[in-house]
């Protein structure tokens, strides 16, 4: 059924839970201690940025005759465009 959790998706949320094991406080616990390196805590906190914030794709562009793209970019904020 979509949306309901495999037999093996149980098994291992049910193992963590009897061995009181939460994977995404460890990892935020590795992300914000200055003593790990910096790259394990950028990777962690980019594995916990996944949970919170939508993943962006990738989009492709192209012409209807394969020719040269244009691209027209409009700002609608009050506040000047980024440099």
């Amino acid at each position: 059924t979509a949306g309901k959790p495999n037999k093996a998706t149980r098994e291992v949320t049910e193992l963590l839970a009897e061995l009181g094991c939460n994977p995404i406080a460890g990892m935020a616990a590795i992300a914000m201690n200055d003593s790990h390196a910096p790259e394990l805590r950028g990777k962690m906190f980019s594995d916990l940025a996944r949970y919170v914030y939508p993943q962006r794709k990738a989009v492709e562009l192209s012409s209807a005759d394969e020719g040269p793209l244009e691209v027209r970019v409009s700002w609608r904020d009050s506040r000047p465009p980024p440099q």
